[in-house]
């Protein structure tokens, strides 16, 4: 049954630790880079069996945690440092919150747009888009979406400065 729940595109290549979990799909494309020597393995949870993750072609991924209710994808090019990504509140913040189950949890989809970089200890929470060719700063939040073209960082996560055009890559994958 796991099988038929991953699929992995060509040259997929893991250093360390890959932890996959739960009853969702999860899709790598192809030429991805798993790294899990340098800060902790690299886990992605689905919660549901409707949840996604999509990994797009030619993407890193170091240390990075992924929790799907729904739909989270990143996108092709785009890498990844230890950051902790979730579609979803986790739990509602009510007293009663225990009495729910996984079904009526909020949650949003997550997607990371083409050639964004996030760096360490970022969290990116339910409902955000990252628009392409961005980067995002070391320990930010990142609570709502942010534009194509920026360099983002804080807590929460604002834009900073506007990216120039020739540092961008223009690929298609």
């Amino acid at each position: 049954m796991l099988l038929k729940k991953i699929k992995i595109g060509a040259h997929f290549r893991v250093y360390g630790r890959l932890t996959i979990t739960g009853p969702g799909r999860v899709i790598f494309g192809k030429d991805c880079l798993i790294l899990s020597q340098m800060t902790k393995p690299v886990c992605i949870t689905t919660q549901l069996p409707d949840s996604k993750v999509i990994i797009g072609n030619h993407v890193g991924l170091n240390g990075t945690s992924i929790v799907c209710f729904d739909e989270i994808v990143i996108d092709n090019y785009s890498n990844v440092a230890d950051a902790y990504i979730t579609d979803s509140s986790s739990h509602p913040l009510s007293p009663d919150r225990r009495l729910y189950s996984a079904l009526d949890i909020p949650v949003e989809k997550v997607y990371i747009g083409k050639n964004v970089w996030i760096s360490t200890h970022v969290v990116i929470l339910k409902g955000v888009q990252i628009g392409e060719n961005s980067v995002i700063g070391a320990f930010s939040l990142v609570k709502k979406s942010l534009p194509a073209d920026i360099l983002a960082a804080g807590i929460p996560a604002k834009p900073i400065k506007e990216l120039p055009d020739e540092a961008l890559l223009k690929q298609d994958g």
